[in-house]
């Protein structure tokens, strides 16, 4: 359970090059006079937040609920799927496949429902506002929310699920806590040591280990 959520970790900490083109648009949305209100901030975090923790409940609960009878024939399949997800999210990471972005499609006819309602809560002008804004923004078609959702869903159960989508919750908080405010050093940094690579290939290496037939094969040679 420790290295689901340490995996969890890791894909939103990897994810920061992702969230930090994020920044100019959250700067504006969370600022007043140009300084960005820091509660506001924290309050739009913890609405996205509990946005992916009710998302991953509501897809596992429906999936393991719906599988109970079928459970044990279930769980190979479903880990060689978790397995797949994360290879793609680490080939997107590294700017080597734009596949796993199919999952946004999938979330633009429910976004369009709940656009008007994002939009009324637009300026924000008090920390309820960004906490609202954050809970709503949480369901915005993203492939890396999507396809981390996906993977955590696929883990096994319920309580697996939500450790892997809390662990990527707390992974992604350090680049988001701080846009707008290092935003550019941030992806000066992340530009010039090439970290992209570095969590990209983890988490391929991980994905493809975690396939029940890859680590049966590996077990079997070692």
């Amino acid at each position: 359970m420790i290295s689901i959520f340490l995996s969890g970790i890791a894909i939103g900490l990897a994810g920061a090059g992702h969230c930090l083109g994020m920044c100019g648009g959250l700067a504006s949305l969370l600022s007043v006079g140009g300084k960005i209100k820091h509660s506001w901030l924290v309050a739009y975090n913890v609405g996205r937040g509990l946005s992916y923790l009710a998302f991953t409940l509501l897809l596992s609960s429906a999936l393991y609920y719906g599988l109970a009878d079928y459970y044990t024939q279930s769980m190979q399949p479903l880990r060689t799927l978790a397995g797949i997800i994360m290879i793609l999210m680490g080939l997107y990471i590294c700017g080597a496949s734009r596949l796993i972005l199919v999952t946004e499609k999938a979330g633009r006819l429910l976004w369009k429902s709940i656009q008007p309602a994002a939009k009324s809560l637009l300026p924000i002008r008090s920390s309820k506002q960004a906490l609202l804004a954050g809970i709503i923004w949480g369901w915005l078609p993203c492939g890396l929310v999507y396809s981390t959702v996906l993977w955590a869903t696929s883990l096994g159960s319920v309580s697996l699920s939500m450790m892997a989508i809390t662990g990527f919750i707390l992974g992604t908080l350090p680049s988001m806590l701080l846009a707008g405010l290092f935003s550019q050093q941030l992806k000066d940094i992340w530009q010039r040591y090439q970290l992209k690579w570095l969590f990209g290939i983890s988490i391929i290496l991980y994905g493809a280990y975690s396939i029940p037939l890859v680590k049966s094969v590996l077990s079997s040679i070692v």
